[in-house]
């Protein structure tokens, strides 16, 4: 546990009720079904095993989008949209008023209130947030995740709103901060193993978290990932070690929500969901039994890594509700992917991708284009080759990875590090000796418009 403190206990009073927030979020574009609270589920299940009355305040439910100014940080980028269709069309903020949270925090007046920092680049909302908390209510202000955890001691320099900050996953960090609130030793007493913990779904209105008219959870089976690759930060916050959740817990969870909540689609995060093949297998064999799952979809946007796939675990995925394959290449230069960590070789990939097409999946496959010793020749062959493939392709742009290997490889300025609203993909913030920005603009444009073509043939 690991619990970053501003003042010492300035605050006296029994600590009974905690709310946990997600805050809004600006940016050029936005995924929805990203956005599902899982971290903040997971938390607040740990508060209530502490005897805390907890509620979840997600601002981004209803996504709610105005329109607003392209920021300072970003006017680099106005001339880039004046003439490209394929483009973003503006910047947005994307959740509820400020005058609604207010409302919201108002109403259920907390003790505490804790607040999800995920993303570097979206820390100014999380600012913003712990900002309009403190001029309503005289009570801690904590947050918490990826972002809280690498770059705790530069928070607690920058923001003077912010009191506390958890470090790692919400069971190591949570119970003595609770215990802490109240009054009693930190570092002592019962720290639940995760997998034994049951997130929250429960304090969400099911029907808000829709794909189309279809109700949908997001949940985990495993955290972590043995494979290690260069620009990857998951080993920052959960380590290299992967753990798997016993399958009947897993089945469980998606069951209670079944029933409980009318959920058809279970979007499973994990970032190596595939990787211990005889586990996956047996999932998706207890997922094709179950009596009560029928008709769901599963999805898994990051975990299905194709060099521990098969035939075979495609078929057993196609019968447990899997309609949608995304599969990450980076690059289908051998020796980048070496340099990089990535496992996996193309022609295991071109078998993976002619099996998927027999079994009628959509398949969706990623490259990263900008990436350090990457050239525009090698993307471009990269994208034709997906392209030849007769797939989907989605173009990601590489952005700052706080927490990975190659961050502190990378040598870049002052000026860009300290800049977080840059570390994200819609920035296009880094340029490297081979790639200018309007590199990286042009080429993803143009796999967006030959996306947009095989759509319309």
């Amino acid at each position: 546990m690991d619990i970053t403190r501003g003042p010492d206990r300035p605050w006296s009073r029994s600590f009974m009720k905690i709310l946990l927030i997600q805050p809004p979020i600006e940016d050029f574009y936005t995924t929805p079904i990203r956005l599902y609270p899982l971290g903040l589920l997971y938390a607040a299940r740990v508060f209530h095993h502490e005897g805390f009355q907890v509620k979840i305040l997600d601002c981004l439910n209803p996504l709610k989008k105005r329109k607003i100014p392209i920021p300072a940080d970003f006017a680099y980028l106005k001339p880039f949209f004046q003439n490209n269709s394929y483009l973003f069309k503006g910047y947005y903020r994307f959740g509820i008023t400020e005058d609604e949270i207010t409302s919201e925090i108002l109403s259920f007046s907390p003790d505490a209130v804790g607040i999800s920092s995920l993303f570097t680049a979206y820390f100014r909302n999380v600012e913003e947030t712990a900002r309009l908390v403190k001029s309503r209510l005289n009570v801690p202000v904590f947050i918490g995740g990826h972002h809280a955890t690498v770059f705790s001691s530069e928070i607690s320099e920058k923001s003077r709103f912010i009191d506390h900050i958890l470090s790692g996953p919400a069971e190591g960090s949570a119970p003595g901060f609770g215990r802490y609130l109240k009054g009693g030793p930190d570092k002592e007493g019962f720290l639940p193993d995760w997998t034994s913990i049951a997130p929250a779904h429960d304090l969400l209105n099911g029907s808000h978290y829709r794909m189309g008219k279809t109700n949908y959870i997001s949940m985990i089976a495993s955290r972590g990932c043995p494979v290690g690759c260069d620009f990857c930060s998951v080993r920052a916050m959960f380590g290299k070690t992967i753990e798997y959740r016993e399958i009947d817990a897993v089945i469980n969870e998606m069951r209670l929500n079944y029933n409980d909540k009318n959920v058809r689609i279970f979007n499973f995060e994990d970032d190596n969901l595939s990787f211990d093949r005889k586990w996956f297998g047996e999932f998706l064999q207890a997922v094709i039994k179950d009596k009560i799952l029928k008709g769901i979809e599963l999805t898994a946007m990051n975990g299905i890594c194709y060099p521990t796939i098969d035939d075979s675990a495609l078929d057993l995925m196609k019968r447990a509700g899997f309609r949608r394959l995304n599969l990450s290449l980076v690059t289908k230069d051998r020796t980048l992917q070496k340099d990089l960590g990535r496992p996996g070789g193309l022609p295991h990939l071109e078998q993976i991708i002619r099996a998927a097409k027999k079994l009628r999946f959509l398949i969706t496959v990623y490259l990263i284009i900008g990436l350090p010793g990457q050239t525009r020749r090698e993307i471009q062959e990269t994208i034709d080759y997906l392209f030849d493939q007769d797939v989907l392709v989605g173009p990601s742009i590489f952005y700052l990875p706080p927490g990975s290997p190659m961050y502190n490889k990378l040598g870049l300025s002052k000026e860009l590090t300290t800049n977080w609203p840059l570390y994200r993909s819609s920035a296009f913030a880094v340029e490297t000796t081979h790639l200018t920005r309007s590199d990286l603009i042009e080429l993803f444009s143009e796999v967006r418009k030959r996306n947009l073509a095989k759509k319309n043939r």
